[in-house]
């Protein structure tokens, strides 16, 4: 009898019947600090007051007090449990949080899960997910459960924090009540069998530069690497009917001045994309007409142009009869457009969007019935589907479930660091290499879950996206735009087509408002200007051979700040390729330092320099507009000495200089 019991109560346990306790506060235990022992206050030391987060006796909702939670409109404070109380999770356990809200007015509050790698120092680690919580005057019972293995995996997320938000909307006033907080752990009773990424095998990010104190290298033409990546040198466009009115307006007339569409022309774009073709007000056929007629007015390949027929936040979903009738439509034309993307950005519902696909099962349903409708109107479909790189569920669990479906993948590889709490360098440099991990990681999965046939990336959205402090967005924030976003950018470029990660790159994007600067590459409202972002891409698109070239030689390299020693590189990375007659040797280098000039030698083994030209993208103001009222204002030709086997020069700080050399 008494062996039966144990097996009768161990059995309740894997059935998760009486899950363990991890975490758990009612509040009860006097403070005499604020906010109470378990928690601590999170965010931007501005919005750290004590009085905010309170230990409250008024009206709990079991014993005697529970915990209160001010909100000031317009800050962005909020409270996480105490570090040192941090659930520390297991392999294949699921975690639930249950608590109890009340709040002063009728709102949505927030709770989500905090990730560290590490706390000591805090290492970021992927969230595991959050719950958008809608509460009022009365106490309501929350509970929200994770998995490990499909929402986080312990190994990378190994210390999570409960945190809190009194309201979703930084710019309302909101009080906030929180009491009977737990957190139980449970066994998994069906894991998903997902490849942890952290554990595959994957190549690491070649820098092609040992460390040293000048850049030094050296090249010879005859030792090529392999085809550069020529297609990363793209901009997106919004919509056939953007945000801006451009290039078409909504009843349909084509609205790009002369001036504009010839300074797109110029950029020479290996490839764009359009969004949103099924959601425009002349109907999906016009907008795929619409879309060859741009791509033959600025001069881009149509088949080098990716299309997305659905609305652009994931609002509402197409039937695969409407993808199918638009494909068909264009195939009938005999329009060049082979590269369908199926939904932009599904994972919407992590930022409360994306009401056609709530969960990572709705988007494969949609995704598999849509990929059979294309592929049988289009024997040449290139299908791809866009993953958010940094959540499993809409991830990993994707690359998995929809393996064979897919012939690209765009993982929309945004930047969103903070220059003013990282400062440039770390910036330009070691986000930029963070990302470039993680992108290999991506491609490692790619791989494995598609070992019978090859996938690749093509990235149809990127770029620095920092938002304020006033949490105005990321449009709204020239950082983004101006010197430190374009040496930011031109870090990932050197990368993207020197290792072919991804295949193909269309940053964002190409049309933005004079309001918006932070994305800005034209605008309509000042056709005779270019932002800087313009003239990074109008040069880089000149500088790109067909062969990358090896370098063989020093770069200073970039030590991080700590906790992120692993992804150390070069201050200066360099592009070199050649071109298809062998005749010239293009360079593209990035200073990614703010404050360091950094002397340059490089030397030319059987290739004669007959002419040298250089120009130098570069500003001293962190806080300057993206808009240049001259091209003088940040472009400049730039000085370097040759010999027959040598060229020389000094790069600047926090710029990117791009140079030519010919043979005789």
């Amino acid at each position: 009898m008494r062996l039966l019991l144990v097996c009768v109560v161990l059995a309740q346990v894997c059935l998760g019947e009486n899950p363990k306790v991890v975490f758990s506060d009612d509040f009860e235990a006097p403070s005499t600090q604020n906010p109470p022992a378990n928690w601590a206050m999170w965010g931007a030391q501005e919005f750290k007051v004590p009085a905010n987060y309170t230990r409250d006796t008024d009206l709990p909702h079991s014993g005697r007090a529970c915990l209160r939670i001010y909100h000031p409109a317009n800050t962005r404070g909020y409270v996480v449990s105490a570090p040192r109380r941090a659930v520390q999770p297991r392999h294949g356990m699921i975690y639930t949080v249950s608590f109890w809200a009340r709040a002063e007015r009728p709102g949505r509050a927030l709770f989500q899960w905090t990730a560290y790698r590490s706390i000591d120092p805090f290492i970021d680690a992927p969230s595991p997910g959050s719950l958008s919580c809608q509460v009022d005057q009365e106490w309501r019972r929350f509970s929200y459960s994770i998995r490990e293995g499909l929402d986080f995996f312990a190994d990378e997320s190994r210390f999570l924090l409960l945190t809190f938000h009194a309201t979703a909307n930084a710019a309302k006033e909101q009080t906030l009540w929180i009491d009977d907080v737990r957190v139980s752990e449970r066994p998994d009773p069906h894991p998903v069998a997902l490849l942890d990424p952290a554990t595959i095998p994957h190549e690491p990010l070649q820098h092609r530069l040992r460390p040293g104190e000048r850049l030094d290298f050296t090249i010879n033409r005859a030792e090529r690497l392999r085809r550069a990546a020529r297609d990363v040198g793209g901009i997106s466009f919004h919509r056939i009917c953007g945000w801006t009115g451009q290039p078409f307006n909504r009843q349909g007339a084509y609205t790009l001045c002369p001036e504009l569409e010839k300074a797109i022309r110029e950029l020479r774009l290996p490839m764009t994309r359009f969004y949103g073709l099924g959601d425009e007000p002349f109907g999906l056929e016009s907008a795929i007409d619409k879309a060859a007629k741009v791509c033959r007015r600025v001069g881009v390949d149509e088949a080098r142009c990716v299309l997305e027929f659905e609305e652009q936040s994931a609002s509402r979903s197409l039937p695969p009869e409407t993808w199918a009738r638009g494909v068909r439509y264009s195939v009938k034309k005999g329009y060049g457009f082979h590269y369908w993307e199926i939904a932009n950005e599904p994972y919407s519902s992590l930022w409360g969007k994306g009401e056609a696909f709530p969960t990572p099962e709705a988007f494969i349903r949609h995704f598999k019935t849509v990929s059979v409708a294309i592929r049988q109107v289009d024997p040449h479909a290139v299908i791809g589907m866009d993953i958010d790189s940094e959540s499993i569920r809409w991830g990993d669990y994707l690359l998995k479930q929809l393996a064979g479906c897919y012939d690209f993948v765009a993982p929309h590889y945004y930047c969103g660091a903070n220059v003013r709490k990282l400062g440039f360098d770390e910036v330009a440099l070691t986000e930029n290499y963070r990302m470039l991990d993680r992108a290999l990681r991506i491609q490692a999965l790619l791989r494995a879950y598609n070992a019978s046939r090859p996938v690749f990336q093509y990235d149809t959205e990127w770029g620095m996206i920092c938002g304020r402090a006033d949490g105005r967005p990321a449009d709204e924030n020239d950082c983004n735009a101006n010197i430190v976003g374009t040496v930011h950018r031109a870090v990932r470029l050197i990368y993207y087509a020197r290792e072919g990660l991804p295949r193909g790159a269309s940053g964002w994007q190409m049309l933005s408002r004079l309001d918006g600067q932070g994305m800005g590459i034209l605008s309509q409202q000042a056709p005779d200007k270019r932002f800087m972002l313009y003239w990074l891409y109008y040069y880089f698109n000149r500088h790109v051979g067909q062969w990358v070239l090896r370098t063989d030689g020093t770069a200073p390299y970039h030590r991080p700040r700590k906790g992120f020693e692993r992804f150390a590189g070069p201050i200066t990375p360099v592009l070199a390729t050649l071109s298809e007659d062998g005749h010239e040797i293009y360079l593209v280098i990035a200073n990614g330092s703010w404050r360091r000039p950094v002397p340059c030698r490089v030397h030319l083994d059987g290739f004669r320099t007959a002419h040298a030209e250089g120009t130098l993208i570069t500003s001293d103001d962190l806080n300057g507009k993206p808009l240049l009222e001259r091209k003088a204002d940040a472009v400049f030709n730039f000085p370097v000495r040759t010999t027959e086997s040598e060229a020389t020069c000094t790069l600047p700080p926090h710029s990117v200089v791009f140079l030519t050399l010919n043979d005789l």
